[in-house]
């Protein structure tokens, strides 16, 4: 058997180790900023100075470290998918 690992888990919990610094939009176009301090499987709790969000999974759009760089990840791991994104898709 193969195992499989969420790249959103692998990406939160390494904001979370790391403490970085993230900007959260949210679907309507607020914009949250703080730290992960936990996530589970619908929320995701954001950090921000004394104060703790909880904010739902299914409202955020983008999360970006408020730094502009991603946390470090080998690229050797990542997902590789062979087939042709929709939009360069020919007819055959």
């Amino acid at each position: 058997m193969i195992a499989h690992t969420c790249v959103q888990d692998e990406f939160l919990e390494t904001l979370v180790k790391e403490q970085t610094a993230i900007n959260v939009f949210l679907v309507n176009g607020i914009r949250l900023s703080g730290q992960v301090s936990a996530y589970d499987c619908f929320t995701v709790m954001l950090k921000s100075g004394p104060s703790v969000q909880v904010v739902f999974k299914h409202v955020i759009s983008t999360v970006l470290p408020a730094n502009g760089s991603g946390p470090t990840r080998d690229p050797s791991n990542l997902p590789v998918s062979r087939a042709k994104p929709s939009h360069l898709r020919t007819q055959e």
